[in-house]
């Protein structure tokens, strides 16, 4: 029998190991970090600032000379050619013939007038690189105030559950005493009834508190990317300090610093380069070139290119479009109108950002005047659930009045709770839609 319990404590013991392993917990900052690490909108904003860095790198491509060095090597073959003449008339029929063949070339050319298409073709792209960094940083700060909001909304089912969890023991509670008082004729049957219905109600609904800690949990799992073996244990102590905001000083931090309005004027900056960029269009082209090449039927000694059989060039060119089918003034139309587009697109998001911090402000406020209102109501319910059952225990009062006391002390602990949630996330929320950073 020793050996038997001996065996079962190790086997818990490695039960519980694997776990502790399987199983994480996690503060905020810490999910913060593994969703800035692995959602997958964070990785599409991070490539596409890579794509566009790339971009500027071709950009600046279009001003250096292109070199190129080519080696050719083969067998060459003739067939007969048709019969001639010579000199005295008589026909010659020409046999066919082949050899070997070698070519060595280098050749190079730079364009050094284009309008100007080049130089604004590098400020474009370097306007659109900076762009997708602030929009990147934007991603960013969206999917923290997305986790913000999703570990907040975990407090708060798991600070409603265990209201409800307090709910149902106290109608437990209830339902005895007025089993007792019933067997002992100072309750009436309709008071057991009461209190029953009551405590199937508190069921209920801890059932559903039950099913919204599970839905928060995967919310707040889906933003991370984890799928399974992760605990978050979340902090339920909810320190809130209010700091009234100024709202014309958070309109006009969010103008100057939110990161997709930057981003956006950064757009328009690009856009209005690119129109310089197709004017180019309308100007000469000015370049030149060296070649140099080499042929022979057979190959030269030690690799020498230089020796003989070889010829080389440098060329200036001038070159002018002078009907090229619309094809620059199209370009430039199309370049004016993305600029206008881009220019819309900023002034609808500055609106955009004026109406959310509006919006995000009363939400505080608001938030911040339900708090002190909730906490007092759960003051004053508690007192008067404390009346209500003295009155019923000397017989004053009757178990709906009891009921109805518990139900409002319930239901103003839970504003409490919403009230101290709704204010942290839009105390979040307000940070992202100023451009305030909101991790490290």
């Amino acid at each position: 029998v020793l050996k038997v319990l001996v065996l079962i404590f190790l086997f818990s013991l490695l039960s519980d190991g694997g776990n502790a392993e399987n199983n994480e917990v996690l503060s905020l900052t810490d999910c913060i970090k593994i969703a800035l690490k692995n959602n997958p909108q964070i990785g599409i904003a991070r490539e596409n600032y890579k794509k566009t860095e790339s971009g500027l790198l071709r950009s600046y491509g279009y001003l250096l000379p292109r070199f190129t060095l080519d080696f050719y090597t083969g067998h060459r073959f003739y067939g007969p050619s048709s019969i001639q003449y010579d000199a005295q008339g008589r026909p010659v029929r020409r046999e066919g013939f082949d050899y070997e063949d070698y070519t060595f070339r280098f050749s190079s050319d730079i364009v050094l007038f284009d309008g100007g298409s080049s130089i604004n073709n590098i400020r474009s792209s370097m306007k659109s690189r900076d762009a997708a960094r602030e929009e990147y940083e934007y991603n960013r700060d969206m999917i923290t105030a997305q986790v913000i909001r999703a570990y907040y909304n975990l407090v708060r089912a798991r600070m409603l559950l265990h209201v409800q969890e307090e709910s149902v023991e106290s109608a437990n509670r209830n339902l005895e005493k007025a089993k007792a008082l019933h067997e002992v004729g100072s309750a009436t049957r309709a008071d057991v009834l009461k209190a029953k219905v009551r405590y199937s109600n508190t069921r209920l609904s801890m059932i559903q508190a039950k099913n919204n800690v599970k839905l928060a949990e995967e919310e707040l799992l889906s933003l991370l990317n984890i799928r399974e073996g992760i605990e978050v244990v979340v902090d339920t102590t909810m320190t809130v300090e209010f700091a009234e905001p100024d709202l014309k000083r958070e309109i006009q931090f969010a103008l100057r610093n939110r990161p997709d309005l930057k981003s956006l004027r950064y757009s328009m900056e690009s856009a209005q380069a690119q129109i310089s960029a197709a004017k180019g269009g309308w100007m000469p082209t000015l370049g030149a070139s060296f070649s140099y090449g080499w042929n022979d039927r057979q190959m030269a000694e030690n690799l020498n290119f230089f020796k003989d059989e070889y010829m080389w060039a440098i060329t200036g060119y001038f070159s002018f479009n002078i009907f090229d089918r619309f094809n620059t003034s199209a370009n430039v139309q199309t370049a004016k109108a993305n600029y206008r587009i881009a220019e819309y697109n900023l002034e609808k998001a500055r609106l955009d950002a004026i109406r959310e911090i509006k919006s995000l402000v009363m939400t505080m406020e608001q938030a911040w005047e339900r708090i002190n209102v909730a906490q007092e109501t759960v003051e004053q319910a508690r007192e008067d659930l404390k009346l209500a059952e003295e009155r019923y225990r000397v017989g004053a009062g009757t178990m709906l009045e009891v009921i109805d006391a518990q139900v409002a002390l319930t239901q103003a602990k839970a504003d409490v709770i919403e009230a101290k949630c709704d204010y942290l996330i839009a105390r979040a929320d307000l940070a992202r839609a100023t451009g305030r950073r909101l991790y490290d």
